[in-house]
């Protein structure tokens, strides 16, 4: 458990924390200089700075404040549109595992764009952990598939359905070089219900013995996460945002911090990897195509009105928001985060990664992944 403080620091102040009793007994653990407290249970830590952690609400007046205008006064814009989200994706875990991103129950429509994202980022740790040590960190983890599919990497016994799937045995097998360099793998969501449950999937896919020492399911807002940088800059630090989650902060601001923040985690010497939805496909397939009804059932029926559609803006009926980008929209962003040496890939420049045929095939990357996907990558 001690390991703990050694990872992450104070989401307020960037100072180190440590463990101890304070301010009530629901906080355990303490930032060591502006005494911010912090919360480790139930085998994760949750690092939601106070002043949101406090507005949490899901009942009652405040949570309809919050939901229709800013609680004036108390919280920023930008907090109160984080807050926004982490209401949204209440009691959402367990069908957003299953319909949305599980290796081989989830839609399809969903499915394919994610095992190409699994494949991009595991052909580029394939090579580095050839030369470096890494920390991986996910920036909004969700309910923990890249904490599974590492995890899966560094433990010879783990993940055994997946290991014997004909489809999945591949990309989820034992790698002695992932178990001797792939150093830590850290999944952060500001949903706590999702770090729950990737801790929980952790357990029952036999990772649990890496819970806490290399694998580190963290409740937190990603704008704000800070890692122990002492303890870590002699790892090549692998920071990725993929399936629409930067497109999920609800405005620019958000999604310029979340890009500051991958920046940051990646300095001085790393890798961050992006992946957005293309708005080319927006009115065609994101409307009616990619929010079938596996995932319907999951975020809600899409609600929105013409000027959404117009800025390829999407929200769903359970409060999901989701913006849709043009290669020079993300481009735009990235140069507004201050990052430099970085490519945008899209149709016309991705190219298929073999080796994982039964896991998707070239044919399926062209079909079903490229039209939509826009990929960013830089060298921090």
């Amino acid at each position: 458990m001690s390991s703990l403080d050694i990872i992450a620091n104070c989401s307020v102040c960037d100072h180190e924390l440590q463990f101890g009793i304070i301010k009530s007994k629901k906080e355990n653990v303490i930032c060591t200089n502006c005494q911010a407290g912090y919360v480790f249970k139930n085998g994760y830590l949750n690092l939601l700075a106070p002043n949101i952690k406090n507005e949490i609400c899901t009942k009652g007046m405040l949570a309809r404040t919050i939901k229709e205008k800013l609680h004036v006064g108390i919280i920023s814009k930008n907090d109160h549109d984080l807050i926004r989200g982490i209401i949204a994706s209440k009691y959402m875990a367990r069908q957003y595992f299953r319909n949305v991103v599980h290796p081989t129950e989830a839609a399809w429509s969903a499915r394919s764009y994610e095992r190409f994202e699994e494949i991009f980022i595991t052909n580029y740790l394939d090579g580095i952990l050839k030369k470096k040590q890494v920390t991986f960190v996910d920036a909004g983890s969700g309910p923990g598939r890249y904490l599974l599919l590492l995890g899966s990497k560094i433990g010879a016994n783990s993940c055994k359905d997946l290991k014997k799937n004909p489809e999945t045995s591949r990309l989820y097998q034992y790698d002695e070089i992932y178990e001797k360099n792939l150093r830590y793998v850290i999944g952060i969501d500001y949903s706590e219900e999702m770090i729950l449950h990737s801790t929980k999937l952790l357990k029952k896919y036999g990772l649990g013995q890496f819970l806490n020492k290399r694998i580190f399911p963290v409740t937190g807002v990603a704008q704000n996460f800070n890692l122990n940088k002492k303890m870590l800059d002699s790892t090549h630090k692998v920071i990725v945002c993929t399936f629409q989650t930067l497109g999920n902060q609800e405005n620019t601001e958000l999604q310029v911090q979340m890009l500051k923040s991958m920046k940051n985690l990646a300095s001085p010497h790393g890798t961050i990897i992006v992946s957005v939805f293309n708005r080319k496909l927006f009115k065609d397939f994101g409307l009616k195509k990619f929010y079938g009804r596996e995932v319907k059932r999951t975020v809600g029926e899409i609600v929105g009105s013409k000027q959404d559609v117009e800025n390829a803006i999407l929200r769903t009926s359970k409060g999901v928001y989701s913006k849709w980008f043009s290669k020079d929209s993300l481009e735009d962003l990235f140069c507004r985060a201050k990052i430099s040496k970085y490519k945008i890939m899209d149709a016309k420049s991705l190219q298929p990664i073999g080796g994982y045929e039964e896991y998707l095939k070239a044919e399926e990357q062209r079909k079903d992944v490229f039209p939509r996907a826009i990929v960013g990558m830089a060298q921090i």
